[in-house]
């Protein structure tokens, strides 16, 4: 499966939303610790492989670069 730019960058965007979300909530007292906090454990590494994605992946046909563990 190849993931294009725009898939990438969607779910970059996604994951930053829910991370920034997350912390804005539980500042205004919205939102629960604990529960802040596994949201944003759970969306930062997928925020942070989706932008390596996103930075790497080419505009046109072709594979994605390796970008390593």
């Amino acid at each position: 499966m190849t993931m294009k730019k725009q898939t990438a960058g969607a779910v970059t965007v996604a994951a930053g939303i829910v991370c920034v979300a997350a912390s804005v909530a539980w500042r205004l007292g919205l939102m629960e610790t604990w529960i802040a906090i596994v949201l944003n454990v759970v969306a930062f590494p997928f925020f942070l492989v989706a932008l390596g994605l996103w930075w790497n992946a080419a505009e046109k046909e072709g594979d994605t670069p390796f970008i390593g563990y």
